[in-house]
């Protein structure tokens, strides 16, 4: 998690740099960090972070709605198709189930394009079909954008599902497969 929460922005690592497009993000102001987050990385969370007073679809919009930008009507749909929220675009997150609330947080991640998309053990609080199936969903999803997509998880399940697969041991991280 800490890993993400640096190439995020969120977090500032003790030295070095990270490069997203060419920018360094540690550079910029928070204010910068949030907006340049907001355009370029999508984020999944364990938890959801969904916001309870808003609809999924509202949900979803979000972050273009902090950025006053339209939303791509097809992108929107087809991004709500592949997922399967389709039906539950009108109900609250209480209202739906985990993997539902998961799918509706990831098309949230994903609704303004970004160059990246991280997810920090984005199947943690799903039962096992219902995280095959975010999975198979995220690496679909990410295979038709063509954009990157980084999963923090401690399943290795999950990380062999990767094409790359990374581990840190000891602060150190260090390529332990490729496919």
């Amino acid at each position: 998690s800490t890993l993400m929460h640096c190439i995020a922005g969120i977090d500032k690592p003790d030295s070095g740099e990270i490069l997203i497009d060419g920018t360094d993000i540690h550079s910029l102001s928070e204010k910068e960090s949030a907006v340049f987050r907001r355009r370029n990385i999508g984020l999944v969370y364990q938890s959801f972070h969904l916001l309870p007073t808003l609809s999924a679809e509202q949900n979803i919009l979000l972050p273009l709605s902090l950025d006053g930008k339209e939303c791509d009507k097809d992108y929107f749909d087809a991004l709500i198709n592949t997922l399967g929220i389709r039906e539950q675009l009108t109900h609250f997150p209480a209202q739906m189930s985990g993997g539902e609330q998961q799918r509706c947080a990831i098309a949230r991640a994903l609704i303004a394009k970004p160059l990246l998309c991280l997810a920090d053990e984005p199947t943690g609080n799903l039962d096992s079909k219902s995280g095959g199936e975010v999975m198979e969903l995220l690496q679909n999803v990410w295979k038709k954008m063509g954009k990157a997509l980084v999963v923090i998880t401690h399943d290795s399940r999950i990380a062999r599902m990767a094409d790359r697969q990374f581990q840190i041991v000891d602060g150190v991280l260090a390529e332990v497969t490729a496919k």
